[in-house]
């Protein structure tokens, strides 16, 4: 990533504007068990995914490898006592050697430790309080008041952001599809990647999951269909999984 700056960095964020708004929706079971109306206070988020150029920054420091960074049961993966659901390398994202040369595309292959981690390093290099979403944040940011079902409004359309159906098959550089775009000007949020958020999952009596807990993942990615891609559909990992569609973004707390 020779042309690359690599410094740490948490972009231009946007205010979004809490209050009460109602989550979920009628059309999935994950969903409909939300159907109620949250409050949460005032935030700024990231107005991209994180990307490679981003984490590498955390990546190459010499703090990656300090125990301060990392949650208990993050250091336990990290350290190699925990399931690494077939991870090689706990030391760097998977795919990282592909990802390096794409420092504009959105981080992937990153567990919910790892993005975790890279958000109390970055706090602490910005003297700010820097977190990944709950999902109600994250939902809030996409949606805004009217419960829209795409960030840009009621109907989808392929040419407005990167999923199964927009034909590309793979990570695009973040703001590459300016129509992807939510009430607070925040992009990427229906396609591109999904998102980890800190929420937890509570499955369904019908859903069968690895034992542990599990964390919500939002947002529609390069791999997902348009249904997937709605503001108010959620899935759920381990925190130990990864895959090439899984990123995640980071708010910042207003003081």
């Amino acid at each position: 990533m020779s042309d690359i700056l690599i410094n740490a960095s948490i972009g231009l964020t946007k205010r979004v504007r809490g209050g009460e708004f109602r989550v979920g929706s009628k059309f999935h079971p994950r969903e409909f068990a939300r159907r109620q109306m949250v409050r949460v206070a005032d935030f700024e988020m990231a107005h991209v995914p994180v990307t490679v150029s981003q984490y590498a920054a955390f990546l190459t420091s010499f703090d990656f490898s300090e125990e301060r960074w990392w949650s208990k049961d993050g250091w336990a993966w990290l350290s190699n006592e925990t399931d690494g659901w077939g991870r090689e390398n706990r030391w760097q994202p998977d795919g990282w050697e592909a990802q390096r040369n794409r420092g504009y595309n959105p981080v992937v292959g990153v567990t919910f430790f790892e993005a975790e981690a890279y958000c109390a390093w970055l706090s602490a290099q910005k003297n700010r309080k820097v977190r990944l979403p709950t999902e109600d944040e994250w939902e809030r940011a996409a949606r805004g008041d009217d419960e829209r079902p795409f960030p840009w409004g009621d109907q989808f359309d392929s040419k407005l952001t990167n999923t199964d159906e927009s034909g590309y098959h793979d990570t695009t550089p973040v703001a590459d599809t300016p129509g992807d775009i939510s009430p607070y000007e925040i992009l990427d949020m229906a396609g591109n990647v999904q998102e980890w958020t800190t929420s937890l999952y509570t499955p369904l009596p019908d859903e069968v999951y690895p034992p542990g807990p599990l964390r919500v993942a939002r947002g529609g990615s390069f791999n997902d269909t348009a249904y997937a891609a709605r503001t108010s559909y959620r899935r759920a990992y381990p925190p130990g999984y990864f895959y090439p569609f899984l990123g995640f973004r980071v708010v910042v707390d207003i003081v």
